[in-house]
């Protein structure tokens, strides 16, 4: 059955596509293109008809000499596509048969512009799959086709490299979603400015490239910057399509040469954020690159003031994530970040004491660097709550036990009341859970051990609360269950151990077993050098 009119796409291309330069015709020819003309490429196909499965096999198999076959049936192979829009050259492409590859373009050459029904043309094929020669092949000959063009609209017509398919991706970027870097380079060498062109994602292939840590890749991109479109600036930001957040992607892949390679090429990606509204230096606090957060910190101080979207400072986000390198940097810069406030008004000792992954080592430095004595362990958010509040909320016990460790006034902090009028101690009391989790309980003995309240001298172990203090210590409260336990062992031991001694088939009413003479119990027993008495009973028996 043939294509329907929706699935083929007209035979021309946007004009909106634009050459980056016209370049001279090639000096050498390959073998394969020497004998076609120009107009061959013009030779567009007609109404499209099904593939056959033998046709389909040999082209997915490499096989060459089915195209003699195919020439002599008088198969218009330039017309045949897959249930997919796949011509022929699709799929040799596609798996990297490259004589075939070869032997097909001599013999269609104007399969090199035919798209499958997802807008790709044997390039995008290629690309994503990462066949470099494949590639090569089809790159020179878009090139030999291309350096014969005169005219300045058909050159536009014909800029291949531009082309999108239906999900906005050039061949560049199928290249680059496939993590084929050798393979992007050999197009970004045909065709530069596509390298910032966004997808529909918003995506562009130098922003792919960042990503992906190809250094070579992207200094190669950048060369495309002196060629503006469309009256641009030549700077990064003003070509780019999409994201722009390149900083944090080189943050992210730890890379601090591509770094250094686009901020000094374009110093404003500095202040970019990325699409949850993080700057560059709380982003790289964040993964904990410490000599990317140096080298932002090296350029410009300032960023250390910028707070994210979420309110929080670079200095709240390294201290939530437990970086204790990021943080004494940050802090050694300007030790004026250890008072900004996020916007529930917490400082960084109530973000160390909420996420619990810092440090002794951190708190201790944070402690030494807090001019007002006490000052930030005192502190309360927006909810009343000081660090210790938030450390208990969430059951740090070690947190808990550095804080009132590193208090110089203990008691004070202790009873700081929240905005409920619950102190630290009555917060764990109010959520302690009945059935006995380790974490609770071991923030509720600390606390009791920064409390010890009056006429209680001995901290209890069993889990109960300041509010069963008056209850007896010991195991009374617990006899319930332990008896029952110690029932539910004895019934275990006692079935098994009568599961064990119990004779197959049971005794009759002389005591003597049932199954002593039957002769395939016997030659079980035998089999397993047993011996089975006949006088078997219920007061002797042997195996």
């Amino acid at each position: 059955m043939s294509a329907s009119v929706e699935q083929q796409r007209p035979r021309c291309f946007p004009m909106t596509l634009i050459i980056d330069c016209c370049k001279p015709p090639t000096e050498s020819v390959p073998e394969f293109l020497t004998n076609l003309r120009l107009s061959d490429l013009y030779n567009f196909p007609g109404e499209s008809i099904p593939m056959n499965p033998e046709i389909f096999s040999a082209m997915k198999g490499g096989n060459r000499d089915f195209l003699e076959k195919m020439k002599g049936c008088g198969t218009p192979m330039a017309c045949l596509k897959n249930d997919k829009g796949d011509s022929i050259l699709h799929l040799a492409v596609a798996l990297g048969h490259l004589k075939l590859v070869k032997s097909i373009i001599s013999e269609c050459p104007s399969l090199l512009l035919e798209p499958n029904w997802k807008h790709q043309i044997p390039v995008h094929v290629a690309a994503r799959a990462g066949h470099l020669a494949v590639v090569k092949t089809l790159v020179a000959s878009i090139t030999y086709f291309s350096d014969r063009i005169l005219s300045e609209e058909e050159r536009r017509r014909f800029n291949v490299y531009l082309l999108k398919d239906i999900e906005g991706d050039t061949p560049l970027h199928a290249a680059l979603k496939g993590q084929h870097l050798e393979t992007a380079l050999c197009l970004v060498n045909e065709n530069k400015l596509g390298s910032f062109l966004e997808n529909n994602n918003g995506l562009s292939p130098f922003y792919m490239a960042v990503e992906a840590g190809g250094l070579d890749l992207v200094k190669e991109m950048l060369k495309g910057l002196g060629n503006n479109v469309q009256g641009r600036g030549s700077n990064i930001a003003s070509q780019l399509e999409g994201r722009k957040s390149l900083v944090h992607e080189a943050l992210k892949a730890k890379n601090r040469d591509i770094l250094d390679v686009i901020l000094n090429e374009d110093p404003s990606l500095g202040d970019e954020r990325d699409v949850e509204g993080r700057t560059c230096l709380s982003f790289g606090a964040s993964v904990g690159y410490y000599k990317g957060v140096c080298n932002l910190l090296d350029r410009s101080k300032s960023s250390i003031f910028e707070c994210n979207d979420d309110g929080s400072f670079p200095i709240h986000v390294a201290v939530e994530k437990g970086h204790v390198d990021v943080v004494k940097e940050i802090l050694k810069r300007c030790p004026d970040s250890v008072e900004l406030l996020n916007k529930q008004g917490q400082n960084i000792l109530h973000v160390a004491a909420k996420s619990g992954k810092s440090r002794s080592l951190l708190l201790k430095h944070i402690k030494g660097l807090d001019r007002k004595k006490n000052h930030l362990i005192e502190e309360v958010d927006e909810d009343g709550n000081t660090p210790l509040h938030l450390a208990t909320i969430n059951w740090h016990p070690r947190i808990v036990r550095d804080l009132t460790w590193f208090s110089s006034n203990g008691t004070k902090v202790l009873n700081i009341k929240n905005k409920d009028g619950l102190r630290a101690l009555d917060i764990a009391e109010l959520n302690l859970q009945s059935n006995y989790i380790f974490r609770e309980r071991m923030t509720l003995m600390v606390l009791l051990s920064a409390y010890k309240p009056k006429g209680y001298e001995k901290i209890p172990t069993n889990g109960m609360t300041l509010r069963s203090r008056s209850e007896p210590v010991g195991v009374n409260k617990y006899k319930d269950s332990v008896n029952a336990l110690l029932l539910v062992a004895t019934l275990i031991a006692t079935v098994t151990f009568a599961a064990g001694i119990t004779i197959p088939g049971g005794f009759n009413s002389s005591g003597m077993a049932i199954l002593a003479n039957n002769f395939n119990l016997k030659s079980s027993a035998e089999n397993f050098g047993l011996t089975l008495w006949p006088e078997t009973s219920t007061s002797s028996f042997l195996w």
